[in-house]
């Protein structure tokens, strides 16, 4: 399979698993506060990955920059919570609307940090896919919500973490990345928790097994597009998820999206088509490239 096909289905899959992910928090919301979800989401996540571990030791327990993976996790408790205490308060699609500002702060610092060169094609497609979300979102038309400005500075310092994860991913592994991100998590989210602490039920226990799940595939797929592609390339199929949240509203939270929503929707989704075509076009120039050199250097 080409590469650059199964990055966009492995990043197909995260989108996918992070909508189911996002939705069991909000049914989690519903009677728990976001300290004691973060808290809970960490630890069930560790728990999940820790057979992984196990299996894959001591590899994946080694890793190149501990120090980062510190950072980042630290940086990372403020953007779960941040995320958590959004997601209780709106709609899925909106919230997943206002959250797509992550790739397009993700993609600036990539070039900024990384170094990383930006094709037109992927500027038209970051491009397209914010218009799909202003469509969604539509500012200054519907009422800027307090749970809007949670995600915005989720998406911000997010979209730091992603740096640090791509950087992480050159030299460790997905899982050893992923799990690091857990482990260093559950302390401070635990010591916040105390403050707020609850008691869980048997189905919130289950649910947050399921919750982990998701969220062990979504991390795991996402640092391994990190580790085979640009940073640049992934973040447009990111909007995806919007697509995603919206049909797990109306299906499960019987939150009925309006005619702009799927406008806006339709306009994401044709930005993620057209940079999958464009990659296609290059890879094969680039085929055909070559074969042209090999020719000419047989004479």
């Amino acid at each position: 399979m080409n590469k650059k096909l199964f990055v966009i289905l492995l990043s197909l899959l995260g989108t996918g698993t992070a909508a189911i992910m996002v939705s069991g928090i909000k049914l989690l919301s519903q009677d728990l506060n976001p300290f004691m979800i973060a808290f809970y989401r960490c630890l069930f996540g560790v728990i999940i990955m820790l057979p992984f571990m196990i299996y894959n030791y001591p590899e994946a327990w080694k890793t190149h920059n501990i120090k980062l993976q510190f950072v980042r996790s630290a940086i990372n408790v403020y953007s779960m919570i941040s995320w958590f205490t959004a997601i209780g308060t709106l709609q899925l699609e909106k919230a997943a609307a206002i959250g797509f500002t992550t790739p397009l702060f993700t993609t600036i610092l990539a070039i900024i940090f990384l170094g990383e060169v930006i094709r037109i094609q992927r500027i038209t497609a970051l491009i397209v896919g914010f218009i799909g979300i202003l469509v969604v979102i539509r500012p200054g038309y519907i009422p800027f919500e307090s749970g809007a400005l949670w995600l915005l500075s989720a998406a911000i310092t997010f979209s730091i973490v992603i740096i640090i994860v791509k950087k992480l991913t050159e030299k460790d592994s997905s899982l050893t990345t992923a799990f690091y991100q857990m482990a260093f998590m559950v302390p401070p989210t635990f010591f916040i928790a105390l403050f707020f602490w609850e008691s869980i039920n048997i189905n919130q226990f289950l649910l947050f097994i399921f919750v982990a799940i998701a969220g062990f595939i979504t991390q795991f797929s996402f640092a391994q597009c990190l580790k085979m592609a640009e940073t640049t390339f992934i973040m447009p199929i990111q909007f995806t998820k919007l697509i995603w949240l919206s049909l797990i509203g109306y299906f499960f939270f019987m939150e009925v999206p309006d005619i702009w929503t799927w406008i806006g929707a339709s306009i994401i989704f044709s930005s993620i088509l057209f940079i999958a075509y464009r990659e296609a076009i290059n890879k094969n120039s680039l085929l055909k490239t070559k074969k042209v050199d090999k020719l000419i250097s047989n004479y």
